[in-house]
């Protein structure tokens, strides 16, 4: 058949006219006076990883010491109403009690 052209990856594609990569020329003369400034060129700002400012976790006001405490279960039911994380409830009521 004249005209098509046998593709080894798709053996029915027709031969388009001019956009068949053998007549395409191997190197675009570009002319530097007719080429525009890119006016996005200056704003991209491309860094990759590192942590944003302030990201870290905050120090304490004072460093915490590890302690172990043995409750009743009554006294860890209310802690609890306090505040679901124990450790945070028994600090909200030492700070009621101590002011």
């Amino acid at each position: 058949m004249k005209g098509k052209r046998i593709s080894q990856i798709n053996p029915n594609a027709e031969r388009i006219a001019k956009l068949d990569d053998y007549e395409l020329p191997a190197e675009f003369p570009l002319d530097p006076r007719k080429m525009n400034p890119d006016p996005f060129a200056g704003r991209a700002h491309l860094t990759r990883g590192g942590a944003r400012p302030g990201a870290r976790r905050k120090r304490a006001p004072e460093p915490l010491e590890r302690h172990t405490i043995t409750l009743f279960k009554l006294h860890a039911d209310y802690l609890r109403r306090v505040d679901t994380n124990l450790s945070r409830a028994i600090r909200k009521v030492l700070a009621v009690k101590v002011r």
